[in-house]
């Protein structure tokens, strides 16, 4: 009996001993991280660009209301719960209660009022209702019930809630209001770091949020965002240890990194789609038979092949393979036929030429230049032009500047996001698509929220719609790796290319 009992204490020792190894484990040190550009702010009311670097270096600083659990279930984060209106116009969240953000103020509904009011007054609310949905107000019923109220039945918003949709990320109120243009600057969060340093183009520092509610939860001790330019030179670092994880979209990299035992690669398909956007208000693009005959005598696979190492898969819709909401490839995109081409050329009877625009990142530069190629065949005359990302970058999209662009779309967490891009009196419609047809077709999506299955099917006639009036080209579903070295635990895929990388921990 007296062994017995020495064998069990023995046992719990070794328990213990084990629990604290593994608790060791999971505390203290400072995780650092390669981005391939420069921050360029927090406040997206004035900086609304949905650029996955950004939005990571967001994430350790601001939560989501609810995230989706098993089954679609939503589980609490900072909401307690969520109802709704039975036409799906008012949604109205309780939050939890004895939160705070890190600057120590009370997190409660008027964060929401004050956060949407910013938006809704600021010239980028066009652009970021295209993310958040069709919200005409967002009033506090009491200290900590904030309903949000939609000009229209929006079935999406359950998914925005419990979903990393960052236009959602709120500040604490009296900061914002006290900082004014300040806060692209000076982000003020409930999530589990708070800023400590930013220094513009180098790097960005993050500390413990001496409010967080689950101090458990903060593993690192800091959290370092640094900016190496280049593929090659962020993969060179992670391998001599000089930054722990790095986040591409490159397929080359990717590849490299998976045939070195010394680093962890997680990849992932996650949605969304790269693009060419074509501005459709003037010549030639405002002419069909040119935008269908851009379309045929572009090869995909040989884009992805060339442009992005093979990784991925040539997309037909806005939904990859593993969303509920994929098309299942049947949306009627037209398939690689040069004879097709040179047709609808013919048929158009003139010369064909415009300005196209990307942006300086390897892979779009490829497949802009192979997108040029393909067309040079068809006696298309395209000049191409590399132009850094930016605000003035975006503006001049959406005030019909370009010809065409290159361009990256995030998988949207419902097609009730995604499809309003290109309805005719959305104020983000940047491709300037005015089609009947189309406008008609999102107008039967959006009055079919009672039944999921019709739903579907009524979106999938929608972007049915767009391709046939082509204002975009498809290119290939977006693919997503983290790779980083053996020290770094806990690593999870990503969601909507939002990686939770202040949830990692330093292996010692």
């Amino acid at each position: 009996m007296i062994k017995m009992v020495k064998l069990g204490i023995l046992g719990i020792a070794i328990t213990l001993t084990m629990s604290n190894v593994a608790f060791s484990q999971k505390k203290g040190g400072t995780l650092t991280i390669g981005m391939d550009r420069p921050m360029t702010g927090f406040d997206s009311s004035v900086n609304p660009r949905p650029e996955y670097n950004r939005r990571n270096a967001m994430f350790p600083i601001y939560e989501d209301l609810f995230s989706e659990g098993a089954g679609g279930s939503l589980v609490p984060i900072l909401g307690l719960s969520l109802t709704n209106s039975p036409d799906k116009k008012n949604w109205t969240v309780k939050l939890k209660k004895g939160l705070k953000f890190s600057n120590g103020e009370d997190f409660n509904a008027s964060a929401y009022v004050a956060h949407f009011k910013r938006y809704q007054s600021s010239k980028a609310w066009g652009f970021l209702r295209g993310m958040v949905g069709p919200i005409k107000e967002v009033v506090a019923k009491d200290n900590h019930t904030v309903e949000f109220r939609m000009l229209r039945p929006f079935p999406a918003f359950r998914a925005i809630l419990s979903n990393p949709v960052y236009p959602m990320w709120a500040n604490a109120p009296q900061h914002s209001a006290k900082v004014g243009q300040d806060l692209n600057r000076q982000p003020v969060g409930t999530g589990p770091y708070m800023l400590s340093n930013w220094t513009p183009g180098v790097s960005i520092t993050y500390v413990k949020n001496p409010y967080y509610r689950n101090p458990d939860g903060q593993y690192l001790d800091k959290i370092i965002f640094k900016v190496i330019k280049g593929e090659l030179p962020r993969l060179n670092s992670v391998k001599s240890g000089a930054i722990d994880v790095m986040l591409t979209r490159d397929g080359k990299t990717a590849n490299q990194a998976k045939n070195d035992p010394n680093l962890q690669v997680l990849t992932e398909l996650v949605g969304g789609t790269t693009t060419i956007e074509f501005n459709t208000s003037k010549p030639p693009l405002n002419d069909i038979r040119v935008r269908r005959a851009l379309a045929h005598a572009v090869n995909r696979r040989a884009d992805l092949k060339a442009s992005n190492d093979g990784f991925g898969i040539p997309s037909t819709d806005w939904f990859g393979p593993a969303s509920k909401w994929y098309c299942e490839g049947n949306t009627g995109y037209p398939e690689f036929n040069p004879g097709k081409a040179k047709g609808l050329l013919r048929a158009y009877g003139k010369p064909v030429k415009f300005k196209m625009v990307t942006m300086p990142i390897k892979n779009f530069i490829i497949g802009a230049k192979l997108h040029q190629t393909f067309w040079k065949r068809m006696g298309v005359q395209v000049e191409l032009k590399v132009v850094p990302p930016g605000p003035a970058y975006f503006r001049a999209i959406r005030s019909g500047r370009f010809d065409a662009w290159l361009v990256g779309i995030s998988e949207a967490v419902d097609p009730g996001l995604q499809g309003q891009a290109f309805f005719s009196k959305n104020r983000g419609n940047s491709t300037k698509s005015n089609f009947p047809e189309v406008d008609a077709a999102l107008k039967k999506a959006w009055g079919s929220f009672k039944d999921e299955i019709k739903r579907k099917a009524a979106y999938c006639d929608y972007v049915s719609a767009v391709i046939k009036h082509q204002p975009i080209l498809f290119r290939a579903h977006n693919n997503f790796a983290i790779i980083a070295g053996k020290k770094v635990g806990g690593l999870k895929k990503s969601q909507l290319t939002l990686t939770r990388l202040h949830e990692v921990w330093l292996k010692k």
